[in-house]
């Protein structure tokens, strides 16, 4: 009984350990932000954060996981956006809000090269997921007579997701940039019927 009344507890402890992790990686910056830190700003010791999160690494990891979480509830809801480009464009709208969020997500793409590192496993696993799921809105898409029948989804994806990731790199550089506008222009071109040059040169 007491396991049972102490979980939502600890589902909720864990998740404001997140969102502090993410105000201070934003106050402090990758190097400087530390799991004692973390444990002094979030009222527990250091010993019970890491029976959360084994090292400041997998903390980092979970804080971008519960970003994802939340974007995927709210594209999977009723009345949500469900086209992709879009989806993606207005998650840049709300990065653009909070640059520790974006600043997280470059910092630890950088260091996911290194497959020891926590991260690695993390995008892995989200770019195969995001690659699914906006191939299957454009095949879906084809299916109805809605896209062009010549798109090839897999590449389109991967090309969308391509953007949205570089335009972020760009954006900690040049704030001034639109990163949603940005996005909404490339998945608008990828998505565009080919001309007669486009369709030539695919056959040749």
């Amino acid at each position: 009984m007491t396991a049972r009344s102490s979980y939502p507890k600890g589902v909720a402890k864990r998740e404001e350990i997140l969102g502090v992790t993410l105000e201070i990686f934003g106050r402090e910056g990758e190097r400087n932000t530390t799991l004692r830190m973390v444990a002094k700003e979030s009222r527990i010791s250091l010993t019970g954060l890491m029976h959360y999160f084994e090292s400041k690494d997998h903390l980092l990891t979970e804080v971008l996981r519960a970003n994802d979480r939340a974007a995927e509830v709210r594209f999977r809801a009723p009345g949500g956006v469900h086209d992709p480009g879009e989806f993606l464009a207005r998650a840049l709208t709300v990065n653009a809000a909070n640059a520790a969020r974006v600043r997280l997500y470059v910092t630890l793409a950088a260091a996911s090269t290194d497959p020891a590192h926590p991260a690695h496993t993390y995008f892995r696993e989200r770019f195969a997921l995001l690659r699914a799921t906006i191939a299957e809105h454009l095949e879906s898409e084809q299916r109805a007579g809605r896209a062009s029948s010549g798109l090839d989804p897999h590449f389109t994806a991967s090309a969308l997701i391509a953007a949205t990731d570089g335009i972020q790199l760009q954006w900690l550089s040049d704030p001034d940039i639109d990163m949603a506008e940005q996005v909404r222009r490339v998945w608008r071109k990828l998505t565009a019927a080919p001309g007669p040059s486009d369709a030539d040169a695919s056959r040749t």
